[in-house]
């Protein structure tokens, strides 16, 4: 089901000079209109969908997957021209035009979005109850979402939960354990309001089982391992997902692995992944970001992600290396087809947070027996049969390990993962020339701090 609605998305994003200064008394009136209604309702939440699926990267459409993985150590940039080599050198302006437009405005224009579609629906007494409840689910689904993806990239930051643009001009940044409250009572409601059945064709409308997945990363990254386990294992358990035996089925729009995945909107256009990573087949054309060594050499013979989900292109004699999990370039002829979608949450990932909570709760076995089904279909050994008596320290860096190769150039896995194990330091300081301590945070835009003096910048920039 198409989720393009350009004439609400005029309504509710505000363009204006403070990214945090979103909107005015004004909006207030055009809000109680849109929300009069179901199926007006209905298209003011669709317009936050087509908003992220726009056909250049942002903070919830492949940017994070293109800058952190340059962060980290899963992809390098082919030419020095390459405007996001700031990232791979870890060396961010704070006039970084990719830092300020398409993470730090990008996030807090869907955040004003979220904002008024969540004021509108919460103040109307025109939708219908199924309806009311499943906007509202859906829109603190993606608030807590944004927010999470923010505080990983700049650590802490305002936290705006409301349109009210007086009072959001002047916020100051939030320390990120209240954000990581608010996003886990957002997803906690989210999960009470919303259905277990897709409100759409295909997995491309939040449910309940989407909100439960990203609540289960939620968990795992607060170290709250009992509440990681269960809510991973309600997803796993749910039913209606399956590992996909066929790697170069695990991102088709009829995946039976995803969770929650987005519509590719704009004319010519599948994913934003393909169209940035796979270089054209044909001339001498590179790719513009190749494989790291490290990560290529993480890869265990006879892997079928090495074989399946890497792609290799010849010029000039020297093999380039690049992310293959999206396969299909822009193509805007006639033969254009949409047969892959944007995979935001999938059942593997569930698997393996589960094995992390399990792990950390002594449960050694279990942790095991969801690493090796993760091993099973790549064509592994398994740990239950070659080192059943494996440590629990040996366990923990084997399940990073699993993350590494099975999630690379998702969503910043590998980076927030390397933050969260506090491990980014000891590694990358050995992989990245002039790493610094401190750039395991990107910098606040210089503009947002000129416009709001209660914003301070991070450690070690100007």
């Amino acid at each position: 089901m198409k989720v393009c609605i350009a004439v609400l998305l005029t309504i509710l994003i505000i363009s204006c000079n403070k990214l945090i200064d979103v909107g005015d008394p004004g909006n207030s009136v055009i809000g109680k209109k849109v929300f009069s209604h179901d199926t007006s309702a209905l298209s003011a939440v669709s317009g936050i969908y087509s908003k992220i699926m726009v056909s250049f990267p942002n903070i919830l459409n492949a940017g994070i997957s293109i800058c952190a993985g340059l962060s980290a150590d899963e992809i390098q940039p082919n030419n020095s021209g390459n405007s996001m080599t700031e990232f791979y050198t870890n060396t961010i302006s704070t006039q970084s035009s990719f830092n300020r437009i398409y993470l730090w405005y990008y996030g807090y224009t869907l955040i004003y979005q979220t904002n008024a579609c969540i004021e509108g629906i919460v103040n109307s007494n025109k939708l219908s109850e199924d309806v009311s409840n499943q906007l509202l689910g859906e829109v603190y689904f993606f608030r807590a979402l944004i927010y999470f993806q923010m505080i990983q990239l700049y650590g802490n930051v305002p936290l705006v939960v409301s349109t009210n643009y007086e009072d959001n001009a002047r916020l100051k940044r939030t320390e990120t354990n209240v954000i990581f409250s608010q996003i886990k009572e957002d997803l906690l409601k989210a999960s009470g309001l919303l259905s277990e059945n897709y409100p759409s064709n295909g997995r491309v409308r939040v449910n309940r089982w989407a909100s439960k997945a990203l609540l289960a990363k939620i968990y795992l990254y607060g170290g709250d391992w009992i509440d990681a386990e269960s809510a991973s294992g309600q997803v796993i358990n749910a039913g209606p997902y399956l590992l996909e035996k066929d790697f170069n089925r695990v991102f088709l729009y009829d995946s039976k692995e995803a969770i929650l995945q987005l519509l590719p909107t704009d004319n010519g256009y599948n994913t934003s992944e393909a169209a940035q990573f796979v270089p054209n087949p044909s001339g001498t054309s590179l790719p513009q970001y190749s494989l790291t060594a490290y990560l290529l050499n993480t890869f265990e013979p006879g892997d079928k992600r090495f074989i399946n989900w890497i792609g290799k292109k010849t010029v000039n004699g020297i093999t380039y290396t690049f992310p293959y999990k999206y396969k299909v370039r822009p193509n805007f002829g006639p033969t254009f087809a949409v047969t892959e979608y944007n995979m935001v949450l999938r059942l593997a990932e569930q698997y393996l947070i589960r094995a992390e909570a399990r792990a950390h709760l002594s449960n050694l076995t279990g942790a095991i027996a969801d690493i090796d089904s993760i091993r099973k279909r790549a064509g592994l050994p398994l740990i239950a049969v070659t080192n059943p008596g494996i440590t629990y320290n040996e366990l923990l860096l084997a399940i990073q390990k699993e993350r590494m190769v099975e999630l690379f150039t998702e969503w910043g896995n590998r980076w927030f993962d390397l933050k969260r194990t506090q491990t980014a330091v000891s590694v990358l300081a050995n992989r990245k020339a002039g790493w610094r301590d401190v750039d395991t945070l990107y910098p606040v835009p210089e503009a947002e701090i000129k416009l709001n003096p209660n914003l301070i910048q991070n450690p070690g920039y100007n």
